[in-house]
């Protein structure tokens, strides 16, 4: 095991699909003793080999986005991976299966475990995530040493049938070095002490708790209604400077949402945004939810809150939802502005101090 082998983000490995090959520095270096990861599918746990490990859950993960068609299955799906804002957006392993429901594929089902280990704070317990993107064949792109942040049912579309898949948001922690040696440590670890041992400063900072959670510091007036802001940087929820493609995005955001909340059962959905510090408000015979909706031509990774819509949403966290409609495109025909697709994230129930406020509004980095 050499002592000077680390995944730096923003560089190339060598991947070959042959471990033993001295040349592979992808799975030839994460795996040890002959046990490690396939070469596929994209989500690859990599487990203690202590038969009785202090844990259930892998020792640490990775995910590989494909970018390339360099054979195999076709996917239908995009992740979506903003380096500039340190977030990652990944698809689990669902596919369209005539019998299998999408919490039965074995990266769904890892990603389940996961999310209960992040949700009961369980740090020290939580396996590392090494994000990687297959731009090209016999090659890998490391994104960085990422941790889970949120996990949600969403669906995307294949053959013309609507498939339901888990997606996620992972962190990236920061930009400095994953050292291979603590990866194979890891995996022999015996306690949780001797799996932190030889970590990453930015992976000891985090378990720690005291790494605080980025945020996308806009530009903005503390006005009632934000100012206009660049739409051309895909940082946080990007306004056009012309009040028509606002209006436009909005109400593009605002159809799309109702839809959502159909599809989930909701067969009494009223828009209070002109009365209320929230946009919808949704019953059926037993729930009741009220829903803040954002949109963005950005890849949403932080969006504008009101000091009411904050205090509204801190006073009824269980009952609060919130959507944002992300990466909407707005094309010009016959000069009226014409907003389409888009990629919806929700997060239901919505803590609004799960993610990061800043006071210049409030800009709020999504957790």
């Amino acid at each position: 095991m050499a002592s000077d082998e680390f995944f730096r983000p923003g560089h190339d490995y060598r991947d070959k699909g042959a471990p033993n090959d001295p040349e592979d520095q992808f799975m030839g270096w994460i795996n040890l003793g002959g046990r490690g990861m396939a070469n596929a599918p994209g989500i690859r746990p990599l487990w203690y080999f202590s038969k009785r490990p202090f844990t259930d859950l892998p020792s640490f993960l990775v995910l590989v986005t494909k970018k390339s068609s360099t054979g195999g299955s076709y996917n239908p799906w995009d992740d979506v991976i903003d380096l500039k804002n340190g977030m990652v957006l990944y698809w689990g392993d669902a596919k369209l299966h005539p019998e299998k429901r999408f919490t039965e594929f074995p990266g769904n089902r890892t990603l389940e475990e996961v999310w209960k280990a992040v949700k009961a704070g369980k740090r020290d317990e939580l396996p590392p995530i090494l994000h990687f993107v297959k731009n090209k064949s016999g090659w890998v792109t490391f994104t960085g040493l990422c941790s889970l942040t949120s996990l949600w049912p969403d669906h995307f579309e294949e053959e013309g049938q609507l498939v339901e898949n888990y997606r996620c948001r992972l962190r990236v922690l920061g930009l400095g070095p994953v050292p291979v040696e603590w990866l194979h440590a890891r995996r022999e670890a015996r306690t949780l002490l001797e799996a932190q041992r030889g970590a990453p400063e930015m992976w000891t900072a985090w378990v720690r708790g005291t790494r605080p959670s980025p945020s996308v510091m806009l530009d903005a007036e503390p006005l009632a209604v934000p100012s206009a802001a660049d739409t051309s940087k895909p940082s946080g929820q990007g306004f056009s400077s012309d009040s028509q493609t606002r209006k436009a995005v909005e109400l593009h955001a605002m159809k799309r949402a109702r839809e959502y909340l159909q599809e989930q059962g909701f067969t009494w959905i009223e828009d209070v945004s002109s009365r209320m510090p929230f946009d919808l408000h949704a019953r059926d015979g037993t729930r009741e939810v009220f829903v803040e909706v954002k949109g963005t031509q950005s890849a949403g990774s932080s969006i504008f809150l009101t000091s009411g819509e904050v205090e509204f949403a801190r006073l009824n966290k269980s009952k609060m939802v919130l959507y944002v409609l992300h990466s909407i495109e707005v094309r010009d025909e016959e000069g009226e502005p014409r907003p389409r697709g888009g990629v919806h994230t929700v997060f239901w129930p919505w803590d609004v101090d799960g993610g990061t406020l800043a006071p210049i509004k409030f800009s709020y980095g999504l957790p």
